[in-house]
């Protein structure tokens, strides 16, 4: 059998584990860039700080992912678990726990347009709170003093508007809010306009829209702020947005649709042809429901029973007279039974009142509270002397067992000068000084001879 013998450690490379851990991060994220990873979303956890963490599963594994704030900001739709997503970025090593992730930074659906799902995720969450509920839309008002309009100031939307209302020669002034209508900030400076409408306070309608476009020119209008700045107003919104096969977020919460930006002008202020059509079928339905109801009351005079009461008003008064006065002895019977029942409430009541009659009730209460009191007042004497008679006895033993008792009779206690009791003569030496307590005083002695006594020799 042939042997192998190790290398010695001078002659092998050692490396430690933060080391050959940096190493290996550095190796993944050099080697491994621009990665494209399919798979559904698993675990995922969106931290205080913005950032997000999950996993990546197939059948048999899961790919730990990491996505941080500045990157996932960006992400169009809202990442939910179970959702099959294609993912982009960097392979990494997270160095403390010395575990392999990916390091994302684009996030796609997978099978289905980003916006595309961002459009139907808001849109369902929309229709579960009811912003899209034909009961919560206002009518626009009929002949507006003021509009409100928040479009680009230089966009052909404002100039088609504008020509619509000189043409028609429209008397309502109008205000415009510029807002940019595409691009990243597109949305916060629509939200601003129509805040900046609401608050001027004179415009009775506002519209908000653009011309056509692209999806993407037109996303600022599926924005979820958008939506709610239009839900939140307190004036009727008009969405114009696009041409007319283009359909928004903001078309479904505004108060009204138009089609096109044209259309909206149109349609918040009619011309004088369209006021007077107007005015003329409000005219022919008045002279409709005149002539049904003087139709109808023609045949209601013709009616036989009618014609009789009308013939004998008398009878027919006569008749409600009597039935009046029938009702009328029936309510009086009413009262007088309800006014019985509470007399005889109130005078059950009163007897109950003389029974409990308070003065009566206080009186028993005094002569109850003065005998109690003697008698604590007697206990309390009978427990005093009691306890007299127990501590006289108690201090006649103490003073029975105290030392000054005993000195009282003639008897002394000696004490070296360290306090010690001395009992037998051989405790103490000549030239010692011992004092000598008396019943009354002391006395300091010096010892100038001891005597045992017989037992001790």
């Amino acid at each position: 059998m042939t042997q192998t013998s190790l290398p010695l450690d001078d002659e092998r490379e050692v490396w430690g584990v933060s080391e050959i851990l940096a190493e290996t991060r550095w190796a993944l994220e050099t080697t491994f860039t621009g990665l494209w990873v399919r798979g559904e979303v698993t675990g995922l956890r969106a931290m205080r700080t913005g950032h997000w963490y999950f996993g990546l599963k197939d059948e048999n594994t899961v790919l730990p992912v990491a996505m941080f704030r500045g990157d996932n900001r960006l992400v169009p739709f809202e990442v939910e678990e179970g959702m099959e997503i294609v993912a982009c970025g960097r392979l990494s090593l997270y160095e403390p726990q010395g575990r392999f992730q990916l390091i994302a930074n684009t996030l796609e659906p997978a099978g289905w347009g980003a916006q595309q799902l961002a459009f139907e995720q808001l849109k369902r969450k929309l229709a579960q709170e009811g912003l899209f509920d034909e009961a919560r839309k206002r009518p626009l008002p009929l002949l507006p003093r003021c509009i409100g309009v928040v479009t680009s100031g230089r966009g052909a939307a404002w100039h088609d508007m504008r020509k619509v209302w000189s043409r028609r020669g429209i008397a309502s002034r109008a205000l415009l809010a510029p807002a940019r209508v595409q691009g990243e900030y597109a949305a916060g400076e629509i939200v601003d306009a129509i805040h900046l409408l609401i608050d001027h306070g004179e415009a009775e309608v506002i519209i908000v829209g653009r011309g056509g476009g692209s999806r993407e020119d037109l996303w600022a209008f599926n924005e979820e702020v958008v939506a709610r700045a239009i839900a939140a107003a307190d004036v009727p919104i008009v969405s114009a947005v696009g041409h007319e096969v283009d359909f928004t977020i903001a078309d479904l919460v505004a108060d009204t649709r138009a089609a096109t930006p044209t259309a909206a002008a149109e349609i918040v202020a009619p011309s004088t042809d369209e006021m007077n059509q107007r005015l003329d079928g409000f005219r022919r339905r008045v002279l409709q429901s005149c002539l049904s109801t003087a139709a109808r009351a023609g045949r209601l005079l013709h009616d036989p029973r009618l014609g009789r009461s009308l013939r004998e008003p008398v009878r027919a008064i006569a008749a409600h007279q009597q039935r009046i006065d029938e009702v009328w002895d029936s309510v009086e019977g009413a009262i007088d039974a309800s006014l019985t029942q509470a007399r005889e409430r109130v005078a059950g009541a009163g007897t109950q009142l003389v029974r409990h009659e308070p003065r009566g009730a206080l009186a028993r209460n005094d002569r109850r509270l003065a005998a109690l009191d003697n008698r604590i007042q007697a206990a309390m004497g009978d427990q005093v002397r009691a306890r007299d008679a127990r501590l006289g006895a108690t201090a006649a033993r103490t003073e029975a067992l105290s030392p000054l008792a005993v000195l009282g009779r003639g008897y002394a206690l000696c004490q070296t000068s360290a306090g010690l009791v001395i009992r037998d003569a051989s405790d103490t030496n000549i030239g010692d000084t011992v004092e000598v307590r008396l019943a009354r005083g002391r006395l300091h002695c010096e010892v100038t001879q001891t005597e045992p006594t017989a037992s001790d020799s």
